[in-house]
C-alpha cells in the first residue's frame, strides 16, 4: 500500500487517571499546531473492486413471544437492509466457515423511520468467500429480540415508546465469542430479566439509563448466554447521559480496550473544538471499564475531513490491533445531522495518537464499516473490509498495509 504527502497537526493529549476531588482542575487538549511532514498515502485502495454482498436471512422485528409476518423482512430478497457489520476471520475455518459476521438489520428495505429500530437486533451470519452469507446451522436469529414497548421508556416527547439495540461489535478470544452492543431506552428491569442473575447486573442496573452497553458470550457462535452489562450512560461512566456511539473492542496484551464516539457537549474534561470525541476505556475482565473521568481521548494528528466541512466529525468506528499497530475505520460526516458519508483509515502505534490517511476509502454515503486481518507476510498485512452504506448494502473488499510505511510516517 502506498501513501501520499499530507499535512499533520502535532498535538499532545494530557490525560487524567481519575478524579480525586469533585472540583479537580482538568487538563485540556493542547491547541493543535499546524506543521508539515512527509508520509505515504494510500494510492490503490483495493486489491480488487468492492463486491456487493448477499445475506440470506430474515430480519425479525417481533416482540418476544410474538411471531407475525407483519414484522418479518427477507433481506436476501431485497439484498439490502444491512447495517453495523463486524467480522471475525478464521483462516482454517470455524465450524465449517472462515467468515463470521454480526450485524443489525437497518436502512434499505428495513427503512429509516421510527419503526425501523424494531429490526435493529444482533444477527449472525457466516461465509466462506466474504460475499455469500447464510445463517449458521442451529442459530435462532436475532440472538436478542426487540425490546417490547412495555420494556422500553420514552426517549422524546411526542414520540412513541420503543427501545432498541444497535452498534454490534465482537471479539474472539479465549476460545469464545464476546459480543458487545448498545441498548437504548430499555428499562433496567427488562435488562435484568434478559440478563444473567449476578451481582454485576444488579449493581449496574439499579436505575434506568438512556444507553446501556451489554455483552453476551458464546463458545460456538450459535448458543449465547444471557447478557451482562459492561457500562451505562449514567454517571460516572459518561458525562451527562452521552450517547456511547459505536463502541468497538480489542484485546491488547491481555487488556480489553474500548473505543466509542461521544458528543463533545460539556468540555468538562477534554477541551476541544471537535463536535465529537473518540473516547478510550480499559478493562481487565471485559465488563468493568474505566469511567469517563479516567478515560482518554484519541488524538487525531490530522483531520482531513475538516477541510471539507467544519461540521464533519467521527460518527462511527471500528478498531483492530494487528502486528503491534492499531487500525481504525472512521465513518465521518456532518454530525449535526447525525450521520456520516466518508470512510477513512487511521493508524497508530500507541492507541491514542492516530494518523489519518487523507484519501477517504469511500467518499459518499458511507456508514459503520468493519476491518479484519486476513494474511500477514513480514511487514505486509492484508485486511478484509466490509463496507457499510446508508442504502443498506454491504460490499466486500481487501486492502494491503505496509507497516514499514507506518513506521516512516511516525
Amino acid at each position: 500500500m502506498y501513501w501520499k504527502h499530507f499535512i499533520l497537526f502535532a498535538s499532545v493529549v494530557f490525560l487524567l487517571n481519575g478524579c480525586k476531588q469533585a472540583v479537580e482542575e482538568l487538563e485540556p487538549l493542547e491547541e493543535k499546531k499546524s506543521g508539515f511532514r512527509k508520509v505515504n498515502s494510500l494510492q490503490g485502495d483495493f486489491l480488487e473492486p468492492p463486491t456487493n454482498i448477499l445475506i440470506q436471512t430474515i430480519a425479525n422485528g417481533n416482540y418476544p413471544g410474538i411471531y407475525t409476518s407483519q414484522f418479518l423482512r427477507d433481506l436476501g430478497f431485497f439484498q439490502d437492509g444491512y447495517c453495523h457489520p463486524d467480522v471475525q476471520y478464521f483462516p482454517n475455518g470455524f465450524k465449517g466457515y472462515k467468515f463470521w459476521m454480526v450485524f443489525t438489520p437497518y436502512f434499505g428495505s428495513i427503512g429509516y423511520d421510527f419503526y425501523a429500530r424494531r429490526y435493529e437486533n444482533p444477527t449472525i451470519v457466516v461465509s466462506n468467500d466474504g460475499i455469500n452469507w447464510v445463517e449458521p446451522e442451529g442459530i435462532s436469529n436475532p440472538i436478542q429480540k426487540t425490546a417490547s414497548y412495555k420494556e422500553s421508556f420514552l426517549e422524546k416527547k411526542g414520540e412513541k415508546v420503543q427501545g432498541f439495540w444497535s452498534d454490534v461489535d465482537w471479539m474472539y478470544r479465549n476460545n469464545r465469542f464476546e459480543l458487545y452492543y448498545r441498548g437504548s431506552f430499555i428499562q433496567a428491569t427488562a435488562l435484568k430479566r434478559r440478563g444473567v442473575n449476578n451481582q454485576n447486573n444488579r449493581q449496574k442496573l439499579a436505575e434506568n439509563a438512556h444507553r446501556t452497553i451489554v455483552r453476551q458470550i458464546s463458545t460456538d457462535g450459535i448458543n449465547w448466554k444471557p447478557l451482562e452489562v459492561a457500562y451505562t450512560s449514567n454517571k460516572p461512566a459518561t458525562s451527562k447521559n452521552n450517547d456511547i456511539l459505536s463502541p468497538s473492542f480489542v484485546e491488547v496484551d491481555g487488556q480489553i480496550k474500548s473505543y466509542e464516539v461521544e458528543f463533545n457537549r460539556t468540555q468538562d474534561k477534554f477541551k476541544s473544538d471537535d463536535l465529537t470525541l473518540v473516547i478510550n476505556r480499559t478493562s481487565l475482565n471485559g465488563l468493568d471499564f474505566s469511567d469517563y473521568r479516567a478515560s482518554k481521548a484519541v488524538n487525531f494528528l490530522n483531520e482531513p475531513w475538516q477541510a471539507l466541512n467544519p461540521n464533519n466529525a467521527v460518527w462511527h468506528l471500528n478498531i483492530n490491533y494487528e502486528d503491534g499497530y492499531y487500525f481504525m475505520l472512521l465513518a465521518v460526516g456532518d454530525v449535526k445531522k447525525y450521520t456520516s458519508d466518508l470512510l477513512y483509515l487511521a493508524y497508530s502505534k500507541d492507541g491514542i495518537n492516530f494518523l489519518v490517511d487523507p484519501n477517504p476509502i469511500v467518499k459518499e454515503k458511507a456508514y459503520r464499516s468493519a476491518l479484519f486481518a486476513m494474511e500477514k507476510n513480514n511487514h505486509h498485512l492484508q485486511f478484509g473490509v466490509i463496507l457499510g452504506y446508508k442504502n443498506g448494502q454491504f460490499k466486500f473488499a481487501k486492502i494491503n498495509v505496509d507497516t514499514e510505511k507506518i513506521e516512516d510516517a511516525f
